[in-house]
């Protein structure tokens, strides 16, 4: 729906300050730009909050309320809506189409619920907010958040909200009411002021390849802190990385593992993500969302750290188990070629050894029709062979690995079996 003139709140008066959160603050009308039509609920005047009211009275800022009263302005009802299913049908209504990029929809999806779930709040309602004698915490135009209750949510919709269900903000440490509006410009962040989003430039962010969480950031502040729920998901152990035979250094030579706790817990699906040194949390896609485990990379010479956590039937999600920091490095040089005559000096000189202080090792080589076998020795004795030999070719595959459970120093040897078969060794890949 167009923009109405009257109801635009770009001109807003300096006496409406942003942290108290009124519903002057909420935001969006249905702005059509390239990309997508967002609905944007805009208000004539801020609606003051009367002291000590309440309607739903949730009075939890860490898990969202079950239920919110919901205004529907045709029939003048007031209908009780099961809260997850309103955030689902406020985005399909739309206010954030599913054609947007993922990370759009992910930001959509937290400010959406923190909005509604302010007003559901005890202390938080607005006294108007009053039909035939019953109260209600939000309408269903643009008033507050375009709510259509045959709107059908989307897959990538859905998704969105799973992502940022157990997810609440806050502002110098204040549970606050999440703005948003369309926007005028499409450059990622030109808008940003610290109290509002503006969708048609946080399109732009995602473009760009930006984390909601880093959209977040920008656009409500960089002081923002982000507050997990503390409702009872599953539990999960912490994630272990190790070196998997098998793996290709070029896409995954790391192997991740963890399990619910207890064990025997129910898991809906797990979410894992990544964090290399001075970077942000992003997703490690999972090929089996009920799995319990992955393979994924770790940056060579830089901490990797990976986080998981797990969601039940019901949806709730649980805290975030964070693994230990691993440091990878390469040893050795890569296309090394180990030949040569067994038994004699120049055979000696082709040995290839290295000594380090870890937990993880691995034996990097290429695999593949011809290829002859290795003999690997750790610490002085002999512990594998193997046979190099494939139908089709592998190139800097693991083709031995070793995990300790703690850290220690060893060394390890690799030595030709025949040195009259060629051998193409890659290096040595180590975790730290």
């Amino acid at each position: 729906m167009p923009d109405s003139p009257s109801r635009d709140l770009s001109a807003s008066t300096t006496s409406r300050q942003p942290d108290r959160a009124h519903a002057g603050l909420r935001l969006v009308v249905g702005a059509v730009f390239a990309l997508a039509a967002l609905a944007v609920p805009q208000v004539t005047s801020p609606e003051p909050v009367a002291a000590g009211s309440s309607c739903t009275g949730w009075t939890s800022s860490t898990d969202p309320p079950r239920t919110i009263r919901v205004l529907r302005t045709r029939s003048g009802k007031v209908e009780k809506v099961d809260f997850r299913r309103y955030v689902a049908k406020v985005m399909a209504s739309g206010e954030w189409p599913s054609r947007l990029k993922m990370a759009t929809l992910e930001t959509g999806a937290l400010a959406t619920k923190q909005y509604a779930w302010y007003y559901a709040m005890k202390g938080n309602h607005r006294s108007s907010y009053v039909r035939n004698g019953k109260c209600y915490d939000v309408r269903d135009d643009v008033r507050d958040q375009l709510y259509k209750h045959y709107a059908k949510p989307t897959s990538r919709q859905h998704k969105a909200i799973d992502k940022t269900w157990g997810l609440s903000l806050r502002k110098k440490g204040r549970f606050f009411l999440t703005g948003y509006r369309a926007g005028s410009v499409s450059t990622c962040g030109a808008d940003a002021h610290g109290w509002k989003l503006y969708a048609k430039s946080v399109e732009d962010c995602a473009k760009k390849g930006w984390s909601y969480d880093r959209i977040l950031r920008k656009y409500f502040n960089g002081k923002l802190t982000f507050v997990w729920s503390d409702k009872t998901g599953p539990a999960v152990s912490k994630p272990r990385v190790v070196l998997k035979v098998g793996n290709s250094v070029g896409t995954g030579v790391a192997t991740v593992k963890w399990n619910p706790l207890p064990k025997k817990a129910e898991v809906e699906r797990f979410m894992l993500q990544r964090k290399v040194e001075g970077g942000l949390w992003k997703d490690v896609e999972l090929s089996r969302p009920k799995g319990w485990k992955t393979d994924a990379w770790v940056k060579i010479d830089a901490k990797t750290r990976f986080r998981v956590k797990a969601q039940d039937k019901k949806g709730n999600w649980g805290r975030w188990s964070y693994g230990p920091g691993r440091q990878a490095a390469v040893r050795g040089p890569a296309g090394t070629t180990i030949s040569g005559l067994v038994g004699t000096a120049a055979a000696e000189a082709q040995n290839v050894k290295t000594t380090f202080s870890g937990r993880s090792i691995a034996v990097v080589a290429r695999t593949g029709p011809g290829m002859g076998a290795l003999k690997v020795l750790v610490d002085g004795r002999r512990v594998a062979t193997v046979d190099l030999e494939r139908a089709e070719e592998g190139r800097r595959t693991v083709v031995w690995a070793k995990n300790w459970a703690d850290k220690g120093t060893h060394t390890v040897m690799v030595k030709p079996v025949d040195a009259t078969e060629r051998i193409d060794f890659n290096g040595f890949f180590v975790l730290r």
